[in-house]
């Protein structure tokens, strides 16, 4: 896939309008408890690496070479930048062998990426083969709304949607792929930023 340097450039101004009122308390909420090794898929410029703490090892992915040098600077603005591993890749990625373990994770961290991951049946299938016995699966995503007509909508923008969001699929079901995946529900919470919006954790079961 070819990503845009224009894309990465304007994402943060593009998502200021969202984060500070929708996203950044959920964003908070997910992932200030973690702890033990944690691997967050499409790191994005890093807008999640500040609610990090120091009981985390976090071994972070983003496939975009735009975005990941602006993830590697707000990294290094960090009290603790040596806890955290940011590498030019994507979860799919051959690479990815040397980078996980098998059932080596405590948990795995995905906002606002589901949407974009070519195969995400297969992604799925690897954070189940990559996290430990009851590790946790947390997301922050947008999803294909439940309610018929609203969902045709969403059906109707994608095509055109991708083309500008470096294939962001905006009717991609993901809180229904989870679960097909095999993860065990803990809690789950949906709401709308014009569209749905969906923040959940999951555990690998025993």
């Amino acid at each position: 896939m070819k990503f845009s340097k224009t894309f990465g450039a304007v994402y943060d101004y593009l998502m200021f309008f969202i984060e500070k009122p929708w996203l950044k308390m959920r964003r908070a909420r997910l992932l200030t408890g973690l702890s033990g090794k944690v691997l967050e898929v499409g790191v994005g410029t890093g807008t999640n690496l500040r609610y990090y703490n120091r009981e985390t090892e976090v071994t972070g992915i983003e496939p975009s070479p735009h975005m990941i040098k602006r993830a590697l600077r707000k990294r290094d603005l960090l009290l603790f930048p040596e806890k955290i591993n940011l590498h030019h890749t994507g979860c799919g990625y051959d690479d990815m062998v040397n980078l996980v373990d098998p059932e080596s994770l405590d948990a795995v961290v995905c906002t606002l990426v589901l949407c974009t991951i070519p195969n995400p049946e297969m992604a799925l299938g690897n954070f189940m083969k990559w996290l430990k016995p009851g590790g946790r699966f947390l997301v922050l995503e947008h999803i294909r709304s439940h309610n018929h007509s609203a969902g045709k909508i969403q059906d109707f923008l994608t095509p055109t949607w991708a083309k500008i969001a470096e294939g962001c699929q905006l009717n991609r079901p993901t809180d229904k792929m989870i679960l097909q995946a095999g993860f065990q529900l803990i809690r789950e919470d949906h709401f709308k930023i014009g569209i749905p919006f969906y923040e959940a954790e999951y555990r690998k079961p025993d």
